[in-house]
């Protein structure tokens, strides 16, 4: 996990989405260990279930929610039900997405572009939608989304419904700004680059070696790499910061692939 922060975010109430697996299980166990209450929110409910028995077995505190994020109803039940219980929301982290089947724009099916950009896009504004009530009322609040380096540049090809709703994330992060930051609210996002989740290993060992090769620093990320960004933006050290989007890609975007020999 590495370095971590003992009593940063103590007494503070964190909802992750997409806590069963990867960044999203990586950013609450780091959440946990810092001192949040977290609520490991998934469709999922059984990763979700092992992810917060895991935050328990290491001495935090930790809830699991089977939530849709693409449902609006769910999300509305899932965030009154957490009011229900501890009374505020601190923490938002929007890790919750998916990736795409792999096609160019000529034969990408509307069905395939509306899956992703409804879970991935729509799921993120829902879940700020209404936990930032939350937060206003309470004139506090951390909102943290995933973007993806593919809303700076293309990595891969026939990604259009994930580069898509992930320019749509980075987007909506600073646009939220003008909306939330009169009430103490902060909004910012980070844009992992290639990260080694099961999300991603389902691209095959060839397409991660090949991005491997264009990585300054050397090494694909990993899902706690992802988690330390998203824990320092959620914490009052960050806060002011607001309206970024923090790119967690060991160098990659930074460079000119193409005057490369």
């Amino acid at each position: 996990m590495g370095m971590t922060f003992p009593g940063r975010h103590a007494g503070k109430i964190a909802i992750v989405t997409g806590g069963a697996m990867g960044i999203g299980r990586a950013t609450a166990m780091r959440l946990g260990s810092e001192g949040a209450t977290v609520v490991v929110a998934d469709v999922q409910e059984a990763g979700a279930a092992d992810t917060a028995k895991a935050i328990g077995m290491t001495g935090g505190k930790a809830f699991a929610v089977a939530c849709n994020v693409a449902s609006e109803d769910a999300v509305r039940a899932m965030v009154e039900g957490v009011l229900k219980q501890h009374g505020r929301i601190d923490i938002l982290a929007n890790v919750a997405g998916v990736t795409t089947k792999k096609a160019s724009v000529d034969e990408m099916t509307l069905e395939e572009f509306r899956r992703v950009t409804t879970i991935n896009l729509e799921g993120t504004f829902l879940c700020a939608k209404y936990a930032s009530r939350a937060m206003k009322q309470q004139k506090y609040g951390r909102i943290i989304n995933v973007s993806s380096t593919t809303s700076i540049m293309p990595t891969t090809y026939g990604n259009t419904p994930y580069t898509a709703s992930k320019g749509g994330v980075s987007a909506m992060t600073r646009q939220w700004v003008l909306d939330l930051a009169a009430y103490g609210i902060t909004v910012n996002a980070v844009a992992p680059g290639p990260t080694r989740t099961p999300l991603t290993e389902g691209l095959g060992e060839q397409m991660l070696k090949d991005r491997l090769k264009i990585i300054p620093s050397g090494r694909l990320g990993e899902p706690d790499d992802i988690a330390a960004a998203i824990a320092f933006l959620a914490s009052d050290d960050a806060s002011y910061i607001n309206g970024q989007v923090l790119v967690v890609d060991g160098g990659m975007t930074v460079v000119n692939h193409a005057a490369k020999k």
